[in-house]
């Protein structure tokens, strides 16, 4: 009588672990150690031009080189690498140990990244010298790995450099089988079955699916095939039973676009993110040759302007990958925006300028607007979307809201004037892996997989992780058709939305803004950075209306492209690293410069040659406004018609200036001069009253208490009722997470006044401008400036503050608390308003 066999299903899964172990350490049949030689550290980020013609020296095992920790500077290493042994082609692989973001160069142009993620790359079948780009960084951020790197305070170390030379049938099998071991995992977890301990009693297996227990004794049978066979016999095992669980046809369908999120800065500079573009898109060209099923995405025409210039060639080969379908440029806007603090002109000419380059790159403009990563969604992109040929919609970032999870995943979105767009929510990040387990949690958080069965994954590793990786897109191809999981294929991200829009009819219709409810300090971050875009982009809006008054020429996307990369999403927001504002600041500032001078230039060219002493007054806006015009010398009193215009002297000494009120047209030019013609001059409503307690001009009347606060404002006779005087608090600011971007609920429970009582005094007193100036200490070593302005004809009172500011995790705010009680409030947004 034969002995039965109990098949003891709770001990598969340990036997199973243990074959993975052994087929992934056949994957490599090879290694041999290669010579490097390296040149300098540069500070300068070179050129290969350059940096081959640099003096070369032996380079060791545990060497380190580079600044502490990391920084911006680069160096250049040069390996040769044997001709291929018989039967060695398509098997050799280059291994890279060493820390920091690296590019190959092969044949003087870019051909693979090594960094966290991509740990080898495939080499040419040829003897070769390579050039190897070593950045002395490394922001792989998201590759999460256990055994990350990090750059020690002696900086970048350097183990070895190796050839590894691939076996073919484990690198199948290992796939093959890591295919089955996800979804073993998946079904362990969905059915809540404890995974087996290393060792120790396991719990018999009384009750699962069928389909768990069918793979459990598939893959049990795998091993016995490993054990008798090897190798061979195991991959007809694993193929047979993927054969076996083939995907059902209602099996939602997780569709993946090839993607590397580029921060255009962020943890690091301008001149790092160029470098990580080359790094990334040259690894996605060789992998587009190994996997020709593979789709590769990437937007933000500022990243395609800056790999022309830098690697030519490379730029032609993504151009001929776009021909043929298999990279789609794409994304709309020049760079991924802030909608929220740019203009809506400034975003219509971020529109405009990469809607220009990408037909320039694709044949025609892209019908995908393209910012998964933006702190919140203005309510006028529908319709400058709609404007712009722009069709469809796509995000991730509405996930990350804190208290109100956002009601939908494929939606219409519509804007303040009916415009739609179809828009498609992520409900993962932009960094994905082909995890069989976040394939199944995106599609399980679908909120309308009933109406379309799919969701659009962008696949890939961003910002130093290099992008695809191999292991990506083994996991795709097994994972295609698989009971139990998701059928996952590469798609476009217009194919992706073409088919969403078949079924339009059945989605939702979401109407106003898509609010974040976090990242809310990016509001106020960095304010001089803010002061100095705000400077730049009124600048070229002025140069601009100067041409449109005068008849000439636009100014054109060049002028306008260094302001609208400001107006990425973590340059503008204010989250970046401070290397970033130090470097933007300044270009901003002479933008600001170079194009008030233009437009005054312009100006003074189109009003025939001027006498010294005169000066022009251009209004940009198309509407009248009142506005101060400062002069070095007194104009002369014009009367308009019978009475004298009012002038104001202020300042003393060599710093003494005259201030006249002037009214002036749409888009209107005046010429005035020392000696001012009374036509010149238009009569603004004067300053009536100027003292220590009340600023009046006829139209806006300001009263202040004696601790110099606000208690009452009018404008036009309308009081604005205020509960209290108006004035400063401060509040205890320290988040839980992302200290820079965010402000938490618990601060607002914290608030201390701030300057409750401050001496006013005049220090501006006339018919054209009036100010008062207050000072006082806030918190615990910072002085606060504020004025209280008003001008001749002005409807508002402004407030200026200049603020000394030396206090740590403190906010400070201007309270203007009025008795209104009503449910809703509208806010200023691009292109208009919104009421919340």
């Amino acid at each position: 009588m034969s002995r039965v066999v109990n098949p003891l299903p709770q001990l598969i899964r340990q036997r199973v672990a243990r074959m993975v172990r052994e087929v992934e350490a056949l994957c490599w049949r090879r290694s041999e150690d290669l010579a490097v030689r390296g040149g300098p550290v540069n500070a300068e980020m070179l050129p290969l031009a350059r940096g081959r013609r640099q003096a070369m020296k032996r380079v060791i095992s545990g060497e380190a080189f580079g600044p502490p920790r990391g920084g911006w500077q680069q160096r250049w290493f040069r390996v040769d690498v044997p001709a291929p042994r018989p039967g060695e082609k398509g098997r050799r692989h280059l291994q890279w140990d060493c820390q920091g973001e690296t590019t190959v160069y092969f044949r003087d142009e870019p051909w693979h990244g090594l960094d966290l993620a991509h740990r080898t790359c495939p080499l040419p079948d040829e003897g070769a010298t390579l050039w190897l780009d070593c950045s002395t960084w490394q922001t792989g951020i998201w590759v999460g790995r256990p055994d990350r790197e990090v750059i020690s305070p002696h900086g970048l170390r350097f183990e070895r450099c190796r050839l590894r030379l691939r076996d073919l049938l484990a690198w199948d099998v290992r796939w093959d089988l890591d295919a089955l071991v996800q979804l073993l995992g998946l079904l362990y977890d969905r059915e809540g079955i404890d995974g087996p301990a290393v060792f120790g009693h396991q719990p018999a297996l009384e009750a699962c699916s069928p389909l768990l227990r069918l793979l459990l004794r598939g893959l049990d049978e795998a091993c016995d095939a490993f054990v008798s066979g090897a190798l061979p016999a195991l991959q007809d095992s694993l193929q047979a039973l993927s054969r076996r669980l083939p995907a059902e046809v209602w099996q939602p369908a997780a569709s993946l676009c090839g993607h590397a999120h580029l921060d255009l800065v962020w943890l690091w500079p301008e001149i790092a993110t160029e470098r990580k573009a080359i790094h990334s898109f040259a690894t996605q060209l060789r992998l587009l040759e190994r996997y020709p099923e593979m789709i590769f995405v990437q937007s933000q025409p500022a990243l395609y302007r800056a790999v022309e210039r830098l690697a030519p060639s490379m730029n032609a080969a993504i151009r001929r990958r776009i021909r043929q379908g298999r990279w789609e440029a794409m994304g709309a806007f020049e760079v991924e925006p802030d909608t929220n603090l740019p203009s809506g002109e400034a975003l219509v000419r971020s529109l405009l300028s990469g809607q220009r380059k990408l037909r320039q790159l694709a044949g025609r403009p892209s019908p995908v607007c393209w910012i998964p990563d933006v702190f919140g969604y203005s309510n006028c992109l529908p319709q400058i979307l709609r404007l712009g040929g722009v069709k469809f919609f796509y995000t991730t970032k509405m996930t990350w809201s804190a208290v109100t999870r956002f009601p939908y995943n494929s939606f219409v979105w519509r804007g303040a004037d009916g415009s739609e767009v179809v828009a498609h929510l992520c409900s993962t990040g932009y960094n994905g892996t082909v995890e069989l387990a976040n394939l199944d949690s995106a599609l399980r958080q679908h909120r309308q997989v009933d109406v379309h069965p799919e969701m659009l994954l962008p696949t890939g590793l961003g910002d130093g992780g290099g992008g695809v990786s191999e292991s990506m897109c083994e996991r795709a191809r097994r994972l295609s058709s698989l009971a139990g999981a998701p059928r996952t294929s590469w798609s476009s991200t217009e194919a992706f939305f073409e088919r969403l829009e078949a079924v339009r009819d059945r989605l939702p219709v979401y109407q106003g803004e898509l609010y974040l409810e976090y990242h809310r300090g990016t509001l106020t971050t960095q304010s001089e950075f803010k002061r100095l875009y705000r400077a730049a982009e009124v600048a070229l809006q002025a140069h601009e209306a100067v041409r449109v008054a005068r008849g000439g020429a636009p100014v054109g996307d060049e002028a306008w492209q260094r302001v609208l990369f400001c107006q990425f999403h973590d340059a503008i927001p204010g989250s970046s690293i401070g290397l970033v504002y130090a470097e933007l600041e300044a270009e901003l500032a002479a933008i600001a410069r170079r194009e008030l001078d233009a437009a005054g230039a312009e100006l003074a060219a189109s009003e025939g040659s001027r006498r010294k002493g005169q000066r022009a007054l251009f209004n940009p806006l198309p509407q009248e406004r009142a506005v101060v015009a400062e002069f070095a010398t007194r104009p002369r009193e014009a009367t308009v018609p019978a009475r004298p215009l009012p002038v104001q002297k202020v300042g003393e000494g060599k710093r003494v200036r005259w201030l006249a009120a002037v009214s002036l047209g749409p888009l209107e030019t005046v010429t005035l001069a020392h000696a001012a013609a009374a036509r010149s001059l238009v009569e603004v409503a004067p300053v009536r009253r100027a003292t220590r307690g009340l600023l009046d001009n006829g139209l806006v009347r300001a009263e202040f208490d004696a601790n110099g606060q606000l208690r009452a404002l009018a404008v036009e006779g309308q009081p604005l009722e205020l509960e209290r005087p108006a004035g400063f608090a401060l509040y205890h600011d320290l988040p839980a997470n992302f200290d820079a971007w965010d402000i938490d609920h618990y601060s607002f429970r914290t608030r201390q006044a701030a300057a409750p009582s401050m001496r006013l005094e005049v220090v501006e007193s006339g018919p054209v401008r009036a100010r008062l100036r207050g000072h006082a200490a806030v918190g615990a070593a910072s002085d606060l400036v504020v004025d209280y302005v008003l001008e001749a004809g002005s409807r508002y009172l402004r407030v200026e503050t200049r603020i000394d500011w030396r206090e740590s995790h403190r906010l400070l705010k201007f309270h203007l608390p009025t008795a209104y009680r009503g449910r809703w409030a509208r806010f200023g947004c691009p292109f208009g308003s919104i009421q919340i």
